[in-house]
Protein backbone atom coordinates (compact mmCIF):
# COMPACT_ATOMS: atom_id res chain seq x y z
CA UNK A 1 0.00 0.00 0.00
CA UNK A 2 2.77 2.28 0.67
CA UNK A 3 4.22 1.39 -2.44
CA UNK A 4 1.18 2.87 -4.37
CA UNK A 5 1.22 5.96 -2.24
CA UNK A 6 4.89 6.67 -2.94
CA UNK A 7 4.26 6.02 -6.57
CA UNK A 8 0.61 8.02 -7.00
CA UNK A 9 3.07 10.94 -5.34
CA UNK A 10 5.75 10.39 -8.02
CA UNK A 11 3.07 10.73 -10.56
CA UNK A 12 1.54 13.50 -9.43
CA UNK A 13 5.36 15.45 -9.49
CA UNK A 14 6.28 14.29 -12.79
CA UNK A 15 2.47 15.99 -13.92
CA UNK A 16 3.58 19.05 -12.77
CA UNK A 17 6.70 18.94 -13.83
CA UNK A 18 4.94 18.36 -17.41
CA UNK A 19 2.85 20.82 -16.98
CA UNK A 20 2.58 23.75 -19.35
CA UNK A 21 0.32 25.65 -17.66
CA UNK A 22 1.36 25.98 -14.27
CA UNK A 23 3.89 28.66 -13.72
CA UNK A 24 7.36 28.02 -12.23
CA UNK A 25 6.05 29.43 -9.00
CA UNK A 26 2.81 27.23 -8.95
CA UNK A 27 5.14 24.12 -9.38
CA UNK A 28 7.34 25.11 -6.68
CA UNK A 29 4.88 25.18 -4.64
CA UNK A 30 3.37 21.87 -5.64
CA UNK A 31 6.55 20.18 -5.19
CA UNK A 32 7.23 21.46 -2.30
CA UNK A 33 3.43 20.40 -0.74
CA UNK A 34 4.31 16.94 -2.52
CA UNK A 35 7.63 16.67 -0.92
CA UNK A 36 6.17 16.96 2.46
CA UNK A 37 2.98 15.10 2.00
CA UNK A 38 2.36 12.24 4.52
CA UNK A 39 0.65 8.86 4.52
CA UNK A 40 -0.93 7.20 7.24
CA UNK A 41 -2.01 3.79 6.40
CA UNK A 42 -3.53 1.63 8.55
CA UNK A 43 -4.24 3.09 11.82
CA UNK A 44 -2.92 6.17 13.27
CA UNK A 45 0.33 5.66 15.49
CA UNK A 46 -0.88 8.08 18.14
CA UNK A 47 -4.15 5.96 20.69
CA UNK A 48 -6.68 8.01 22.13
CA UNK A 49 -6.74 7.51 25.63
CA UNK A 50 -9.92 6.92 27.32
CA UNK A 51 -9.10 7.64 30.79
CA UNK A 52 -11.44 9.12 33.14
CA UNK A 53 -14.86 7.15 31.16
CA UNK A 54 -15.73 4.65 33.92
CA UNK A 55 -17.61 1.55 32.27
CA UNK A 56 -19.33 -1.24 34.60
CA UNK A 57 -20.08 -4.77 33.81
CA UNK A 58 -23.74 -4.29 35.81
CA UNK A 59 -24.72 -0.67 34.13
CA UNK A 60 -25.65 -1.22 30.44
CA UNK A 61 -27.48 2.05 30.41
CA UNK A 62 -25.39 3.87 32.42
CA UNK A 63 -22.22 2.97 30.31
CA UNK A 64 -23.92 4.05 27.16
CA UNK A 65 -25.00 7.70 29.46
CA UNK A 66 -21.46 7.63 30.38
CA UNK A 67 -19.78 7.18 27.33
CA UNK A 68 -21.96 9.91 25.32
CA UNK A 69 -20.90 12.36 27.73
CA UNK A 70 -16.98 11.34 27.30
CA UNK A 71 -17.63 11.53 23.59
CA UNK A 72 -19.07 15.02 23.50
CA UNK A 73 -16.80 16.74 26.03
CA UNK A 74 -13.55 15.05 23.47
CA UNK A 75 -15.68 16.40 20.72
CA UNK A 76 -16.09 20.21 22.86
CA UNK A 77 -12.50 20.17 23.67
CA UNK A 78 -11.70 19.49 19.35
CA UNK A 79 -13.00 22.65 18.27
CA UNK A 80 -11.31 24.55 20.78
CA UNK A 81 -8.04 22.45 21.22
CA UNK A 82 -6.13 21.87 18.11
CA UNK A 83 -6.01 17.86 17.39
CA UNK A 84 -2.85 16.66 18.13
CA UNK A 85 -0.44 15.23 15.38
CA UNK A 86 -1.02 11.77 14.53
CA UNK A 87 -4.73 11.76 16.15
CA UNK A 88 -7.09 10.62 13.14
CA UNK A 89 -10.58 12.00 12.39
CA UNK A 90 -11.67 8.40 11.64
CA UNK A 91 -11.05 4.74 13.21
CA UNK A 92 -9.41 2.21 11.82
CA UNK A 93 -12.75 0.43 10.84
CA UNK A 94 -14.10 3.36 8.49
CA UNK A 95 -14.06 3.02 5.05
CA UNK A 96 -13.82 6.20 3.83
CA UNK A 97 -10.06 7.32 3.23
CA UNK A 98 -9.66 11.63 3.51
CA UNK A 99 -7.11 14.40 2.76
CA UNK A 100 -6.56 16.45 6.01
CA UNK A 101 -4.80 20.29 4.29
CA UNK A 102 -4.03 21.71 7.83
CA UNK A 103 -1.45 18.33 8.15
CA UNK A 104 -0.78 17.84 4.59
CA UNK A 105 -1.83 14.16 4.99
CA UNK A 106 -3.74 11.39 3.48
CA UNK A 107 -5.15 8.95 5.55
CA UNK A 108 -6.17 5.76 4.78
CA UNK A 109 -8.24 3.64 7.21
CA UNK A 110 -7.40 -0.17 8.14
CA UNK A 111 -10.80 -1.07 6.74
CA UNK A 112 -9.77 0.30 3.15
CA UNK A 113 -7.22 -2.52 3.22
CA UNK A 114 -9.00 -5.37 1.70
CA UNK A 115 -11.09 -6.44 -0.96
CA UNK A 116 -12.33 -5.13 -3.26
CA UNK A 117 -10.40 -1.74 -2.80
CA UNK A 118 -7.21 -3.56 -2.22
CA UNK A 119 -5.74 -6.93 -1.93
CA UNK A 120 -2.12 -7.51 -1.77
CA UNK A 121 -1.87 -10.59 -3.84
CA UNK A 122 -3.95 -8.88 -6.81
CA UNK A 123 -2.41 -7.91 -10.13
CA UNK A 124 -1.31 -4.29 -9.37
CA UNK A 125 -4.06 -2.83 -11.75
CA UNK A 126 -6.69 -3.95 -9.73
CA UNK A 127 -5.42 -2.09 -6.96
CA UNK A 128 -4.37 0.57 -9.07
CA UNK A 129 -7.21 0.82 -10.08
CA UNK A 130 -9.46 -0.05 -6.99
CA UNK A 131 -7.58 1.78 -4.31
CA UNK A 132 -5.12 4.05 -6.20
CA UNK A 133 -7.73 5.72 -7.76
CA UNK A 134 -9.00 6.39 -4.38
CA UNK A 135 -6.10 7.53 -2.99
CA UNK A 136 -5.02 9.77 -6.04
CA UNK A 137 -8.70 11.15 -5.52
CA UNK A 138 -7.72 12.21 -1.77
CA UNK A 139 -4.34 13.51 -2.84
CA UNK A 140 -5.57 15.93 -5.73
CA UNK A 141 -7.59 17.31 -2.58
CA UNK A 142 -4.30 18.82 -1.80
CA UNK A 143 -4.48 20.73 -5.00
CA UNK A 144 -8.42 21.93 -5.46
CA UNK A 145 -9.16 25.31 -4.80
CA UNK A 146 -9.57 25.18 -1.05
CA UNK A 147 -6.96 22.45 -0.87
CA UNK A 148 -3.98 25.05 -2.62
CA UNK A 149 -4.40 27.85 0.00
CA UNK A 150 -4.35 24.99 2.65
CA UNK A 151 -1.83 25.70 5.55
CA UNK A 152 0.97 23.08 4.69
CA UNK A 153 3.14 21.12 7.51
Amino acid sequence: MKTIVTNLVRAFREAVADSPWMSERAKRAARGKLATLAAQVGYSDRWRSCNGLEIRADDLFGNLQRARQFEGAYKLQRVTNPVPNGEWLVTPQTVNAYYNPVLNEVVVPAAMLQPPLFDPNADDAANYGAIGAIVGHEIARGFDDRGRTSTER
